[in-house]
C-alpha cells in the first residue's frame, strides 16, 4: 500500500535564545540590555521609581527554590496536527474508516471529498487507539525550472493568477513553485482552482522570474484503496510517548500542575522515576492532552535568590554561591527581566486574575521593553546574560503598586543558569510570597 504524502501549511519558527537548566535547592530568605553585564552589589533602581504608600506595611513572607524544575507545554490532543478524531469526522468519513479498519475501503471513482479527506487525513483515533491512513489514489508531482520566457510554448500565469489559484480556504501555499523549483513537491490532492491553473498554464511570473513547470500523475487505477492500520501513539504524533494516564496519584498530580503552570514549574520532592520519564519522551499524555517533556534541572544550581522590602521596595537579589563564574540569563533589562505579582494561591493562566508588574525605571530605559506610563506593554522575547564571578550578585528593586489591596502576593521567575561548558545548564526557579497590610 502506497503512503499518501500530502499538502501542508508552511509554519515559520522563529527562535529564541534561551539559556535552561537545572534549579537550585529550596532557600528561604527575608532578605544597557545589549551583550553580558557583570554582576555588582547595588540596585540599579533609579531615585525617581516611585515608592508604595508608606501607610502600608510590606513584609516578606517567604522565599523558595526549588530542586527540580520541568517544562511540560500544553499540546492539547495533536501535538504535530496529524491526528482526527474519529468523532469529529463528518457520517461518510466515518463510514470510510470504520470500512477501512474492517478490512478494506474501494471505491471505483474517488469523489473529489474523498480526495481531499484522504490527503489531509493522515491519521486517526478512535477511542484511544491510533490508525495510519495509506491509500492508493493518484498523486501529483509537481517540478519546475527558470527558462527564458521565449521558450516557453504555452501560456504564462502572472504572479496574481499563480497567487490565486494556490490559495485555498484559509491559507496560501505560495512557496509552490519555490519546492517544486528547488527539490520537487508531491501533493495528493490538487483542489479545482489549482487543477485548472496547471491546465490552462505552462508557466507563472514568479519574484521576477518565469518557472516552466511539470506535473506527473501517478498512481494505479481504479479500484482505489484506502486502508487503516493500527500504529502504536509514536507514530502517529512523531515521538515517543509516556502515558501518564497508568501513573499513581501522586505523579499525575503533578504532571498537571506542571501542564497548568506558565513557563518552567519547580518543585523539590519528585515521584519516583519521574524524572526519568519525562527524560526519556518527547510528550507526556495526560488525561487525553499533551504536553512536551523537558526537563530543566534534576538537582541545585549554585545560585541563590534573596528578597527583602527596603525603604518602600522589593529588593530581589541573585548571588552564585558557586566556585566558578556562571552566566545567568533572563528576558529584558536584566537580571530578573518583567517582574510581575499576583495574589497568593491564584494562576493567571487558570482564574483570568491578571497580573500586575513590580515597576523599576529599567523598564523604560530598555531598549527591548516598551512602556506606557508604568505599564509594560511588551518585552522582546531574548535572553540578557549576566555575568557572576563566585560570590558576586546582581540586583534590582521595584515598587509595589501604591493601589494594590491588603493581601499576601506571589512573585514568581526563573534564570537560566550556564557554568563553563555551553551544555553544563541549569534553570534557577525562584517565588517570592509578601503581604500588604
Amino acid at each position: 500500500m502506497q503512503r499518501r504524502p500530502f499538502l501542508r501549511r508552511a509554519v515559520a519558527a522563529t527562535a529564541t535564545a534561551t539559556v535552561a537548566g537545572r534549579l537550585g535547592a529550596r532557600r528561604s530568605s527575608d532578605g544597557s540590555d545589549s551583550g553580558t553585564a557583570t554582576g555588582a552589589n547595588s540596585d540599579s533602581a533609579s531615585a525617581a521609581t516611585r515608592m508604595a504608600a508608606t501607610d502600608r506595611s510590606l513584609s516578606v513572607r517567604r522565599v523558595e527554590t526549588f530542586d527540580h524544575v520541568v517544562r511540560l507545554n500544553d499540546l492539547g490532543d495533536d501535538p504535530r496536527g496529524r491526528i482526527t478524531a474519529f468523532t469529529d469526522l463528518s457520517d461518510r468519513e466515518r463510514a470510510v474508516v470504520t470500512s477501512a479498519i474492517d478490512g478494506t475501503y474501494e471505491t471505483e471513482d474517488p469523489p473529489e471529498w474523498l480526495r481531499e479527506f484522504a490527503s489531509a487525513t493522515p491519521f486517526v483515533e478512535r477511542a484511544g487507539t491510533y490508525y495510519r491512513l495509506d491509500d492508493t489514489l493518484q498523486t501529483y508531482r509537481i517540478t519546475a525550472e527558470t527558462v527564458a520566457e521565449s521558450d516557453v510554448a504555452g501560456a504564462i500565469a502572472t504572479y496574481g493568477e499563480y497567487q490565486r489559484a494556490v490559495t485555498r480556504e484559509d491559507y496560501v501555499a505560495s512557496g509552490l513553485l519555490r519546492i517544486a523549483r528547488r527539490e520537487g513537491i508531491e501533493l495528493g490532492y490538487v483542489w479545482p482552482a489549482l487543477r485548472t491553473f496547471f491546465e490552462t498554464y505552462d508557466a507563472a511570473r514568479y519574484h521576477g522570474a518565469v518557472l516552466d513547470f511539470t506535473v506527473e500523475v501517478e498512481g494505479s487505477g481504479p479500484p482505489h484503496e484506502l486502508s487503516a492500520t493500527e500504529v502504536p501513539v509514536a507514530e502517529a504524533v512523531g515521538g515517543p510517548v509516556w502515558n501518564a494516564d497508568a501513573a499513581p496519584k501522586r505523579t499525575r498530580t503533578l504532571v498537571r500542575r506542571a501542564g497548568r503552570a506558565r513557563g518552567a514549574y519547580g518543585f523539590d520532592s519528585a515521584p519516583e522515576g519521574f524524572l526519568d520519564a519525562l527524560g526519556d519522551h518527547r510528550y507526556v499524555a495526560l488525561d487525553g492532552t499533551f504536553y512536551t517533556s523537558s526537563v530543566e534541572s534534576d538537582g541545585p544550581a549554585p545560585v541563590s535568590v534573596s528578597a527583602a522590602f527596603r525603604d518602600g521596595r522589593l529588593r530581589l537579589a541573585a548571588r552564585n554561591d558557586g566556585p566558578r563564574e556562571v552566566r545567568l540569563a533572563s528576558g529584558p533589562p536584566r537580571p530578573f527581566g518583567v517582574v510581575r505579582c499576583r495574589p497568593a494561591g491564584r494562576s493567571g493562566a487558570a482564574t483570568g486574575v491578571a497580573s500586575r508588574p513590580l515597576w523599576t525605571d529599567a523598564y523604560a530605559a530598555s531598549d527591548r521593553v516598551r512602556t506606557d506610563g508604568r505599564e509594560v506593554e511588551h518585552a522582546a522575547d531574548v535572553a540578557l546574560v549576566s555575568a557572576l564571578a563566585p560570590g558576586e550578585s546582581v540586583a534590582e528593586r521595584y515598587a509595589i503598586p501604591a493601589d494594590l489591596a491588603p493581601g499576601e502576593y506571589v512573585v514568581e521567575g526563573s534564570l537560566g543558569v550556564e557554568r563553563g561548558e555551553s551544555d553544563d545548564r541549569a534553570t534557577a526557579k525562584y517565588r517570592v510570597a509578601f503581604s500588604v497590610e
